[in-house]
């Protein structure tokens, strides 16, 4: 999904006046997704984090909700547009997409820090168990040319790449996502949000 869907996406929620809005990105960098979530921010859709049901999929979706005044939002926005007679993305650099300018960039980079704090959420037990299952994988394949100490020692040594790459990620999102909500905290944004039903 490009920007341009994204934004059109948005623009079909804010018509509706739609209560939430789901999307799943497939734009280059969780930087462009902030940038475009302060935009919906713009027109009245909150950034709430993934959807339920969808952080265990690879590439998730996020869930924007509908704040109250979402409806002066968007006619503000569009009053403001039409007086300037173009179609300018709020807080964003003209002819440069999903740029933010200098006044918007602190909020876009709050919304990043949020992004990576639940990006850092999803490298659980789940991605352990598939390393953990890996071995059995293996040796379902060993079967068929025969366990010989060569194609044990070459199984082993994989699995062993794949574990080292694990505490690796491991740590380094770790480090993010503490050094993320640290940037939250600082700034009085409470994450992960709390959903009133």
């Amino acid at each position: 999904m490009d920007e341009r869907h994204l934004l059109n996406e948005l623009m079909k929620a804010v018509v509706e006046e739609a209560h939430e809005f789901v999307v799943r990105p497939h734009i280059p960098g969780l930087k462009k997704f902030a940038a475009f979530a302060y935009i919906a921010e713009r027109f009245g859709y909150r950034y709430m984090g993934h959807a339920p049901g969808g952080v265990a999929l690879n590439n998730p979706y996020f869930l924007f909700l509908r704040t109250p005044d979402a409806r002066e939002r968007a006619a503000l926005l569009t009053l403001s547009s039409e007086a300037s007679n173009r179609k300018l993305l709020p807080g964003m650099r003209p002819g440069l997409g999903l740029t933010p300018d200098k006044e918007a960039r602190p909020q876009v980079q709050i919304l990043y820090s949020q992004m990576v704090v639940d990006a850092g959420g999803r490298y659980n037990a789940r991605v352990l168990n598939n390393v953990l299952i890996l071995p059995i994988v293996m040796a379902i394949f060993l079967i068929f040319p025969g366990y010989t100490t060569k194609s044990v020692s070459i199984a082993a040594g994989i699995w062993f790449a794949f574990f080292l790459c694990y505490l690796v990620g491991l740590g380094v999102t770790r480090r993010r996502r503490t050094k993320h909500l640290a940037r939250l905290s600082a700034a009085g944004v409470e994450w992960p949000p709390r959903i009133d039903a």
